[in-house]
């Protein structure tokens, strides 16, 4: 959250909101049946669809800058790198041992 933070896109009560939102959302999507590969990505996406949303109920004029701050939160809160590992096939799965 600091890295985000020092971006200065948006105050911290904002970005808190989106953070907590994602984890939720894709805390709730973990429960359903998608492949977790994806979750990172899904939490990308739930994040600069929040960015927006808070964005335009906080009356911020940086639409781009609040998509921007929740796609890079949702990547935060999710593991971005973890995502990208799971789409390149860096896990091993059990039918393959």
């Amino acid at each position: 959250m600091d890295i985000l933070q020092g971006l200065q896109l948006m105050n911290v009560t904002e970005l808190t909101i989106i953070i907590l939102v994602c984890y939720l959302l894709t805390a709730a999507a973990k429960k359903s049946k998608l492949d977790n590969k994806y979750m990172p990505f899904i939490s990308m996406l739930v994040g600069l669809l929040v960015g927006l949303l808070i964005a335009l109920v906080f009356h911020d004029t940086e639409l781009g800058k609040a998509g921007l701050t929740g796609f890079l939160a949702g990547g935060y809160t999710a593991g971005l790198f973890t995502g990208i590992k799971g789409i390149s096939g860096g896990y091993i799965k059990k039918e393959d041992k």
